[in-house]
């Protein structure tokens, strides 16, 4: 890796240059480092954004092959669908009973549309973002209206009431503007909801380093309830509220991280695991 590709940044939560030293997450050249004033862990050194967004618009990132991605370390999003449809369902349940979910619904960072299709049981309208051409051409045919990119591609007048993203916040550089530009195609009435892996969880202790969510250099922040709560509020949240929830896991992705043989026959079967990821709604 080219020294000239990497930067050091400030924290992206509070922009403190307060690193804590001697971190216990080294993935050389990378680290990831705790800002001593208000406790966020993040990446430095980082790729630069522009190196991060070609690996994003490859193929492969979703569909394996790559160095990158899901294949690298989880096997391909698609043997994942069926664990995918049934977090969804699950998470898309609990949302809609706290009376979160609207009828016109924005994902940010849709994937190959798992999560909408989901969706079209509670929701009128179904929107969404990716940067990756193939899937955005496959998540059109499920009648939501896409946008090839991320937020910047969204109609400047487009409103929505509920804007939903998972897995995507712990990839984004400026989280600040990131949710800003959410908040400006919210309904007055409406709810951001973000999900990520939660930085503070049993998984981490348990596994350090080795840490499923430690997808270096993709993930360059990584939230807990705490730290992503501070960014709702930093941006003007009226109201927050934590939303946990359990992924449904490939049995035999599950036993290739723990290096354990599986009968083929036997490896589709999904189990769920709870404490993976965690949801922030806001209301702005």
């Amino acid at each position: 890796m080219s020294s000239e590709l990497l930067e050091y940044p400030h924290c992206p939560l509070c922009e403190a240059n307060q690193a804590l030293p001697n971190s216990p997450y080294q993935f050389l050249p990378y680290q990831v480092v705790q800002c001593g004033a208000c406790g966020l862990w993040y990446l430095s050194p980082r790729l630069q954004e522009s190196e991060i967004l070609k690996i994003y618009a490859n193929p492969d990132y979703f569909m394996g092959g790559g160095e990158h991605g899901y294949a690298h370390t989880q096997g391909s999003y698609l043997e994942q669908a069926e664990g995918l449809r049934l977090t969804f369902r699950h998470l898309l349940k609990k949302i809609a009973a706290q009376g979160l979910l609207g009828a016109d619904l924005l994902e940010i960072g849709c994937g190959y549309g798992f999560l909408l299709e989901e969706a079209r049981q509670y929701c009128h309208t179904l929107s969404a973002t990716d940067f990756e051409a193939a899937a955005v051409q496959q998540v059109r045919q499920i009648g939501a209206k896409v946008y090839l990119g991320g937020v910047d591609a969204i109609p400047q007048a487009a409103r929505f009431d509920t804007i939903i993203s998972t897995g995507v916040i712990e990839h984004i550089y400026a989280p600040h503007q990131f949710l800003q530009q959410l908040t400006q195609h919210i309904n007055p009435t409406g709810w951001i909801i973000l999900a990520a892996p939660p930085m503070n969880s049993f998984w981490l202790k348990l596994q350090g380093k080795n840490w499923a969510s430690f997808k270096i250099p993709e993930h360059v922040v990584y939230y807990d309830s705490q730290t992503l709560r501070q960014l709702f509020e930093r941006n003007g949240a009226l109201e927050t509220r934590l939303i946990t929830y359990s992924q449904a896991y490939p049995l035999g992705m599950i036993a290739k991280k723990l290096h354990i043989p599986l009968p083929h026959k036997i490896s589709r079967f999904n189990v769920w695991l709870p404490a993976t990821m965690f949801a922030m709604a806001g209301r702005f």
